[in-house]
């Protein structure tokens, strides 16, 4: 009987293995696929009274990309962009091309400035040869109400990832009122302060009143709800960064209002 039970669960596993492998040949032997068309938009930085040069980046998201694959033969129609594959997502990123080992920091993206990318995906010994048409746009509004005591600030803020703003009050407390937009969730508020040579930081509750004596800045952590086409959540081998600051996914972004 014992040994009749064990030629069945050989059976049973053998058959589990023949069953499972033409799923992984099927998904293996996928072709790539991109966007025809994506828009990407950009944040601008508004300091000492004026809006700051900005350039256009993000990222074309491919179906079927394998972790292995190679991405190469990347072209650009805007002489300006250059695009390139991202450690731990199925994603290539359009950025500004650089000058030597710098960005050209004359070059500033244009609202509507198109390019289109073409490149070869080359995995299961295959190449595949794909082609996207980018648009850049400025960044839609994420902040609805941006609210710090007596300022509404809501329209200066707008498309910006930072803004540096002198003009508020450091007497008593003052209410913070931050709302996003439909596609964007709040996940913290932070105040920073220095005292000196010490530096603190505080997470706060939206709609608190806190005190901005000595506060240098109000960091505001948010991500969006809507996902690119073919996004898929990063592997362990990404690392990602939002102007200077670490990030889990490119879903997530922060805000920052300097208030020195």
């Amino acid at each position: 009987m014992k040994r009749t039970r064990n030629i069945l669960c050989s059976l049973l596993a053998s058959l589990l293995v023949i069953l499972a492998l033409p799923v992984a040949v099927s998904a293996a032997s996928k072709k790539p696929a991109c966007p025809k068309k994506v828009t990407l938009e950009y944040y601008g930085c508004y300091m000492n009274n004026t809006q700051q040069r900005t350039v256009g980046s993000g990222y074309i998201y491919i179906k079927n990309l394998s972790t292995t694959a190679r991405i190469t033969n990347v072209k650009s129609t805007n002489k300006h962009y250059t695009a390139t594959r991202v450690k731990g997502l199925n994603a290539i990123l359009v950025d500004e091309k650089q000058d030597g080992n710098m960005p050209d920091f004359d070059y500033e993206v244009k609202n509507g400035e198109k390019t289109t990318i073409s490149f070869n995906v080359i995995q299961n010994g295959k190449k595949y040869k794909l082609s996207c048409q980018v648009t850049f746009k400025k960044h839609e509004a994420v902040f609805k109400t941006f609210k710090v005591g007596s300022k509404d600030l809501t329209s200066l803020v707008k498309g910006n990832w930072m803004v540096s703003y002198k003009k508020l009050s450091k007497n008593g407390k003052q209410k913070i009122d931050i709302r996003t937009t439909k596609n964007y969730k709040i996940d913290s508020i932070e105040v920073t302060y220095q005292n000196g040579q010490k530096y603190t930081s505080k997470i706060i509750k939206n709609g608190s009143r806190i005190s901005l004596k000595n506060a240098t800045g109000i960091y505001v952590n948010y991500h969006t709800t809507v996902k690119p086409k073919y996004y898929k959540n990063p592997t362990s081998g990404y690392r990602g960064y939002f102007y200077g600051g670490s990030i889990k996914n490119p879903l997530y972004e922060a805000f920052y209002f300097n208030v020195m």
